[in-house]
């Protein structure tokens, strides 16, 4: 019999009944004794306190009664749950129908997933071949696979998985037709009697050989499934290769690609050599009409010319370009003996041109900073004098301040002190133009301190330094020099060029057109050619960033400040005869150069007219600056001490 678990008040009333008879007797015996001590405790105040226990001791029996009586009623719950035992008959019945039944299904389930398995790999299969056929179709000719082949082993692969996509519907269907026959069979066998198990177990078996013959039709199947898995992986490798070849040759094609923009840079810059090297022959045109005029010792003008190109490369060679681009200390000076040592090819260097190239390209720069003194000073030294004074320039007059504002150019992350704080100079105007008129400014000034004023009709007002031959030489240099470091695949070459003859041509033009009204003499055409130098020189140091009005703009402004430089450099420091050119050379390379660097601030910002840097302009007057004090004050030391030589 079952066992019913029944719950009773009286178990959790009982304690509780007897704690609280217990504190009535207590509270009783303690109230008798205080009345016979005296404690002086009121009448009244003992009988209600008596009377309060009195009720609760009537509660407590009214409580354990109510309990007691629940207890002797029977308790209205549920009815208890009794497990009841089965015949053994039945028992074994149904279990045996039961191991039947798992047996069946067990292999119908197995099936019936590798059958649904098999059917979803042919899909895919097929999905594949269909992809991977429309691939070679539309492949290349140059391939690495032959085209022919891949494309019958598919076709061949195809047709066999199309047969065997028949065989695996058939075997579905008769799967599927089997599972509904185990499945009747299974609700037979629940309501079966046991007399009639001899003849179950007989179906069964027969059934049960139909399984093992489904089964083995079905591992058939499925091994020939498989053999065509391993064709379609073996394909599926060649392919593979096939695409790494592709994507070899797709890297090569880059590579290819990066190689020839390399080489196409190279030549970019070998063509810049090419353009700023007519420096000086626009130099030698220029001082062409002084052949007869020689020099202190009788060297000509065009002599002076080729013995300063010498001079200013061996010095440049030698000491100039390690002071300018060797490992910087502390952004003043480049290291002695960078390229003697062989420090100059050293790949740890990072350098971003190669450096014959990049030696070249920087040596046309010296050059024509030396070209340029030589120019203004003329006749006033020997030639030997001035190949001293060509050597100077390029070992220390255009390095030293070039590494302050270039070092960066060469080696990565090796910065001048100028060019660490932001100065940007980018086609010489100040590195080349100012600091070359800074030092003909401060020696001529010195000279003409010590040479006493005499007139002399060879050098007339309105004589042009810079005659038309000379300008169209000068102006392809001054290209090169703008437009030569940027990279061939850049789009900035052509409007660079275009914006240096912009620039020239109006600063030309103005030149032209102040002198026209505000003089009568002829020397228009004179300050016209001087101004379209102006505008040359002004325009290299933004060349690159300028929209075309703003070279337009640049380059007439530029007209106008050689004019009216010119005119007080004629009154007030450059005023004697033989200083004619040399006040067209200041007022062209050094105002113009001065002009230049200042417009990298006005209009070197993005957006046409846009507002001025003017944290930039503080930077680019820092540098102008810097270049005419150091300019000047090497001049005069170099004055010193040919003054104390000639004594």
């Amino acid at each position: 019999m079952p066992t019913i678990s029944t719950h009773s008040t009286r178990q959790y009333c009982q304690p509780w009944f007897y704690i609280g008879l217990l504190a009535f007797i207590v509270i009783t015996l303690r109230e008798k004794t205080s009345s016979r001590v005296g404690e002086g405790k009121s009448r009244d105040a003992r009988l209600h306190r008596l009377n309060l226990m009195t009720t609760l001791l009537a509660l407590l029996l009214c409580c354990h009664s109510t309990a007691y009586a629940e207890e002797k009623t029977p308790a209205q719950t549920s009815p208890p749950v009794v497990e009841q035992k089965s015949t053994p008959a039945a028992s074994d019945k149904t279990k045996l129908a039961t191991k039947i039944t798992d047996a069946e299904s067990e292999p119908k389930t197995q099936a019936q997933a590798q059958l649904e398995s098999s059917m979803d790999n042919v899909k895919v299969i097929e999905k594949t071949l269909t992809t991977l056929r429309k691939e070679i179709d539309n492949s290349k000719k140059g391939a690495v696979l032959n085209r022919a082949t891949i494309k019958d082993g598919l076709d061949l692969i195809s047709s066999q998985l199309k047969d065997a996509h028949v065989d695996l519907e058939d075997m579905r269907s008769l799967i599927s037709t089997q599972g509904i026959n185990l499945e009747k069979l299974q609700n037979d066998l629940l309501t079966l009697k046991r007399n009639d198990l001899t003849a179950l177990q007989r179906s069964l078996n027969a059934n049960a050989a139909d399984v093992s013959s489904q089964k083995f039709l079905i591992e058939n199947y499925a091994s020939g499934g498989y053999e065509t898995l391993l064709k379609i992986a073996e394909l599926s490798t060649k392919l593979d290769k096939l695409s790494q070849g592709q994507s070899v040759q797709k890297d090569s094609k880059q590579n290819e690609r990066i190689s020839m923009i390399k080489d196409l840079d190279r030549l970019w810059l070998l063509l810049a050599i090419v353009m700023v090297s007519f420096v000086p022959i626009a130099f030698a045109i220029a001082n062409n009409k002084e052949h007869n005029k020689p020099l202190l010792d009788g060297a000509t003008a065009q002599q002076g010319v080729l013995l300063v190109c010498l001079a200013a490369f061996f010095g440049y060679f030698i000491l100039g370009f390690s002071f300018m681009f060797g490992p910087s200390t502390g952004g003043w000076l480049g290291s002695m003996g960078f390229v003697l040592l062989g420090n100059a090819t050293e790949p740890s260097l990072k350098s971003t041109f190669a450096f014959a190239e990049f030696l070249l390209y920087q040596a046309s720069f010296v050059l024509f900073a030396a070209l340029i003194i030589y120019t203004a000073i003329g006749r006033q030294l020997s030639g030997m004098a001035h190949l001293l004074l060509a050597l100077l320039v390029g070992t220390l007059l255009v390095p030293v301040f070039g590494h302050w504002a270039w070092a960066g150019h060469f080696i990565t992350d090796n910065k001048g002190w100028l060019e660490a704080i932001g100065f940007v100079d980018a086609g010489g105007a100040t590195t080349i133009n100012t600091l070359a008129a800074g030092f003909v400014l401060a020696w001529l000034w010195r000279i003409g301190k010590h040479k006493p004023a005499s007139h002399d009709p060879d050098h007339p007002e309105n004589e042009p330094v810079y005659c038309a031959s000379a300008l169209f030489f000068l102006a392809i240099s001054v290209a090169g020099f703008t437009a030569g470091s940027l990279s061939i695949s850049s789009n900035q070459i052509a409007p660079t060029l275009l914006n240096v003859g912009l620039a020239a041509s109006a600063g030309g033009l103005a030149a032209l057109l102040h002198y026209r009204y505000t003089r009568v003499d002829k020397g228009q055409v004179t300050r016209s050619l001087g101004g379209f130098v102006t505008g040359l020189v002004a325009v290299s140091a933004t060349a690159s960033t300028l929209d075309f009005a703003e070279a337009l703009i640049v380059g007439a402004i530029a007209g106008l400040i050689h004019n009216v430089t010119y005119t007080l450099l004629r009154k007030s420091i450059l005023q004697q005869v033989w200083q004619v050119r040399a006040a067209y050379i200041v007022a062209i390379h050094g105002a113009g150069g001065i002009w230049g660097s200042v417009c990298v601030a006005l209009f070197g910002t993005e957006g046409l007219f846009a507002m001025p840097n003017m944290g930039q302009l503080g930077l680019q007057l820092t540098g102008t600056a810097s270049a005419l004090i150091y300019s000047v004050g090497l001049a005069n030391a170099v004055f010193f001490l040919y003054a104390r030589y000639n004594k």
